[in-house]
């Protein structure tokens, strides 16, 4: 009885959903895809969209690089049949959508789709799940989809904490494996209580790829109660990606993306530390010549493909958080520690000016007499040993430098 108490606190809802022990690394279709060789429509979906992004998903290294998930947004249903059950557009997805979620599969990813607690969902008005728990959750399982987001439009008189657990019992009682993504955006405290139906939620509302957003995003964090930071199938969701997007990808929410490339470095780096999903809305076929072929900038190639920065997101352990005065402290000091025994360190600076500081390893829970070997996770190189304290180190605006620290 002892150790089953034990496992209980341990783990959050596994239900034996796919690539769901640890956060979930993906790509979403939010703002990257269109019809054709057309610019990328926002949240915007159909057959040859997806299935061509399928084989770039692979083709530009994300699966190399250990990225699994594979999601389709509010882009796809066309309706309800006479009995209630969803279907999608038929225009869009001639075949259904069975033979694309089997050629996912086929890839070795893990395919989720999205619907909404409401009646009509967030974005295209498609209809939602509201009264309709069972049917849905027997049609994504029939379909084979193996995560399921549900967001939280059109929910007038309904409360989250009421609602959630209906679709997570309909989803448990198919018999598939489905992992269950709240997006109720952090309104009801869903880290206290989804850990027992879900194992993601949203802990923020949208964001966007403007530095307002990210720095937004990652002061909400900072604030969620160190005992409801994370753990095995129960991780804090601070939304998608908008890694190295421009003028290339759709604008979501009417906001068109215009970070510098050390603030999208900045956003990798806090998404990763803080055990969030990283899942990247971004388009992966480059169709500017009229002709579509898989391709990311190198901008993206060196802040998506960075795996040594994945490997600080990829553990079961608690997120991390900041151990110095934050906000108010600068650089703000944040500090996970890995199942290894080792230290992932972000030293984030919001500021508008550089920031000079260093930091004791005290503050990480280690000794003043420890000697460590600081790794750069961004720049790739080991530095010299330091004894106490690391640094002193100058970050620049809106910057992020990682670093992983070794005990000797």
């Amino acid at each position: 009885m002892f150790a089953a108490v034990l496992l209980s606190c341990a783990l959050g809802y596994d239900n034996n959903a796919p690539d769901s022990r640890l956060p979930p690394v993906g790509w979403s279709s939010w703002v990257a895809l269109g019809p054709g060789t057309q610019h990328p429509v926002f949240d915007y979906c159909d057959e040859a969209s997806v299935m061509n992004t399928v084989d770039a998903y692979i083709a530009v290294g994300l699966y190399d690089a250990g990225y699994r998930h594979f999601h389709l947004d509010d882009c796809w249903a066309g309706g309800r049949n006479s009995s209630g059950y969803l279907y999608p557009e038929t225009d869009h997805f001639p075949n259904g959508l069975k033979p694309v979620i089997d050629y996912v599969h086929s890839k070795g990813l893990v395919f989720g789709l999205y619907t909404c607690a409401g009646t009509q969902t967030c974005v295209g008005g498609r209809p939602g799940s509201k009264d309709h728990w069972t049917q849905d959750a027997e049609v994504f399982a029939e379909w084979g989809v193996d995560w399921v987001k549900m967001d939280w439009c059109n929910t007038q008189g309904m409360t989250p904490e009421d609602t959630y657990p209906k679709m997570s019992a309909a989803m448990n009682k198919t018999g598939r494996a489905m992992h269950f993504n709240m997006c109720e955006w952090g309104l009801d405290d869903p880290w206290k209580w989804g850990p027992q139906i879900a194992q993601s939620w949203r802990m923020a509302g949208d964001h966007t790829g403007v530095w307002a957003s990210t720095k937004q995003v990652v002061q909400e964090s900072a604030a969620i109660p160190a005992e409801y930071t994370g753990k095995p199938y129960a991780w804090n969701d601070m939304d998608m990606l908008e890694t190295g997007n421009y003028e290339q990808a759709a604008h979501a929410n009417g906001k068109e993306s215009n970070m510098t490339a050390e603030e999208y470095k900045t956003e990798f780096s806090m998404w990763a530390i803080s055990a969030s999903p990283m899942i990247v809305t971004t388009p992966l076929m480059n169709c500017s010549s009229g002709k579509c072929i898989p391709g990311i900038t190198d901008l993206q190639k060196e802040i998506l493909l960075n795996t040594e920065v994945l490997a600080v997101n990829q553990d079961i352990t608690p997120q991390g958080r900041p151990v110095n005065g934050f906000p108010t402290d600068y650089p703000s000091v944040w500090v996970r520690n890995m199942s290894d025994g080792t230290r992932a360190v972000a030293l984030y600076n919001q500021n508008d000016v550089p920031v000079t500081g260093a930091f004791n390893l005290t503050m990480i829970g280690w000794q003043a007499t420890d000697v460590v070997v600081p790794r750069d996770l961004w720049a790739h190189t080991t530095l010299p040993k330091q004894q106490g304290t690391v640094g002193p180190f100058t970050i620049p605006p809106h910057n992020t430098m990682m670093l992983r620290l070794t005990k000797q």
